[in-house]
């Protein structure tokens, strides 16, 4: 079993293009800002029978988001860690920033990194260093703006009509950048990526996360549903090939790290300690439809399969050293008899943590269509605005339509420790959208009382990053109230009207978080999640039930007891 760092790493996570402002040549910012990708992502985001219970997307840039990246907000959000009790901070490398162009490196980028990287420590914040949180540079990925049409598409109803079902126009930009994951020399250019970071920055960093959710965000976002860059619909098998190089990225990647990395940063007795994030999720199916005669038993396989590909698959790889190509083909799930279940030792143990992305349960139904492209392995569809159908019961939701429910973190943990041999947990994203701030200290209380009950019971937990400090731009819902996950808020409207200061204002969740924290560590020198830290903070703030159905009041508690 692989030791364990010595305090709990209490802290939170951040992403370059969500927080630091001004970034303008990565993919992300060329995605929102094009006339003809903001017209097709309108378009197709309707709710329809390939986005059921969704908001119609409008895109936008990330613009100053929350201006981390001026010495005078990333210090005083640093400080505002540390007056929670916090002793850990994540944040992400901006490739684009550093490598603006192929082969061009930025010393200013680089030296303004460091200069935050410096700040953490002096604060006592332990760094966790994300080498690529979704974005890519321009000249590694510019994503397509028009796409070629099928035979009869145009006639078709929508959203059919404008799905990016063919190849990109031969004049699209596209062509002219690495194509980004589908290309083997994006894994060459990135493995360069790293080792020069690595060089860089670890005489300061311990913990390297080498890329943010591969499966779920880059996949699922990027070739299956359409609405995340490049931009593609159900392309199986470009997110294929993508697949098997984020596998090989990541096995590099880490290589790459454990054979530069010989500094203990922190002298907590780890030279270096490398994972990924992987987004895992709850999956149970949908409520039995009536369209393409699908039944409940559909349904069923559909989550199981889901779940495989997007829980299992990736760990396995780079646990196990399976690739599972037959599943991919056949959806027959871990057949290990099958001449295309092939495991490469060169992938086995290349992860010293699993970084735990949780947030929900979803509910995942079989599509006809979809069982009928190339992109079949993806197994079914979830649902994901469970507020905007009135079909599916569910339990209560966040500002995003997300159920709630804190038995999922419990359970996603001890499947990771007991399928994958005691594999050590990192909490790398946890938190709610919560536009009011109605619910998230009980979000927060009852969620780590899961992480508790799974280290009682034999669970591995290197630490619990909440997601996020502040508010901060989230993707396809940017600036909208509705997506506010931090534990500080901010009134983005400021900016709008001319007051740019973004103050961040303290939330009820931030003073849960840290009053567990502190009791916590009152308890005992590691800081590790203590019983009396919970029920203090249940007792002033509330929880969850495990299985979000309701919350339990304060009140609600003392009047039970009599």
């Amino acid at each position: 079993m692989k030791a364990l760092p010595n305090p709990f790493l209490w802290g939170v996570s951040t992403s370059s293009y969500q927080v630091e402002g001004d970034i303008t040549n990565n993919d992300w910012d060329f995605f929102t800002r094009s006339q003809q990708i903001n017209k097709r992502i309108s378009i197709i985001s309707k709710p329809s029978i390939f986005y059921k219970g969704g908001t119609q997307v409008d895109l936008q840039p990330a613009c100053d988001a929350a201006k981390f990246w001026d010495v005078k907000y990333y210090t005083r959000d640093f400080d505002l860690a540390r007056s929670l009790g916090l002793n850990a901070f994540r944040i992400s490398i901006e490739w684009a920033r550093i490598e603006p162009e192929k082969d061009h490196w930025d010393p200013v980028a680089i030296d303004h990194y460091k200069e935050m990287l410096v700040a953490m420590k002096e604060r006592n914040l332990t760094p966790v260093v994300s080498l690529n949180h979704v974005t890519l540079p321009l000249w590694v990925m510019t994503p397509p703006q028009q796409f070629l049409r099928r035979m009869g598409q145009n006639l078709l109803p929508q959203p059919l009509k404008d799905l990016p079902l063919g190849d990109p126009l031969p004049s699209d930009p596209y062509w002219k950048s690495l194509r980004g994951w589908e290309n083997d020399e994006t894994i060459e250019r990135f493995i360069r990526y790293v080792e020069r970071i690595v060089l860089e920055f670890r005489e300061l960093v311990d913990y390297w996360i080498t890329i943010g959710e591969p499966v779920a965000t880059i996949i699922g976002g990027g070739y299956i549903s359409g609405l995340w860059p490049p931009g593609f619909f159900l392309k199986g098998k470009k997110a294929r090939i993508v697949l098997h190089n984020l596998i090989e990225a990541h096995v590099q990647a880490y290589n790459k790290i454990t054979a530069l990395d010989n500094i203990d940063a922190d002298r907590d007795g780890f030279a270096k300690k490398v994972g990924f994030t992987h987004l895992m999720m709850e999956v149970i199916p949908a409520e039995q439809s009536k369209i393409f005669g699908i039944t409940m038993k559909d349904n069923i396989e559909a989550a199981k399969n889901f779940s495989y590909f997007a829980n299992d698959y990736f760990i396995n790889a780079v646990i196990d050293g399976q690739e599972d190509l037959n599943y991919l083909n056949t959806l027959q799930r871990s057949n290990k008899n099958s001449e295309e279940f092939i495991v490469h030792e060169d992938w086995k143990n290349k992860a010293d943590f699993i970084g735990l992305d949780y947030y929900r349960r979803v509910y995942v139904y079989s599509n006809k269509i979809v069982s009928l492209t190339s992109a079949k392995f993806v197994g079914g569809v979830p649902i994901n605005d469970l507020s905007m159908t009135n079909k599916q019961p569910h339990n209560i939701l966040n500002t995003l339509g997300w159920e709630i429910y804190p038995k999922g973190l419990y359970k996603v943990i001890m499947r990771i420790e007991n399928q994958w041999n005691g594999i050590p947990v990192f909490i790398t994203e946890n938190g709610i959208a919560d536009k009011h701030d109605g619910h998230r200290a009980p979000f927060i209380v009852s969620h780590l009382q899961q992480v508790r009950r799974a280290m009682d019971d034999g669970a591995h937990i290197m630490g619990y990053l909440h997601w996020s400090l502040m508010d901060n731009y989230e993707w396809l819902d940017n600036y909208r109230l509705e997506g506010k996950f931090g534990l500080f808020s901010i009134d983005f409207e400021e900016q709008h009207h001319g007051d740019s200061d973004l103050m961040r204002q303290k939330t009820k969740g931030a003073e849960a978080l840290e009053l567990i924290i502190k009791e916590s560590f009152s308890q005992s020198k590691d800081g590790l999640i203590s019983d009396s830290a919970i029920a203090a903070a249940q007792n002033k703030f509330g929880t969850f039930t495990e299985d979000g159905s309701r919350i339990i009041y304060p009140w609600m508690t003392k009047w039970n007891n009599g």
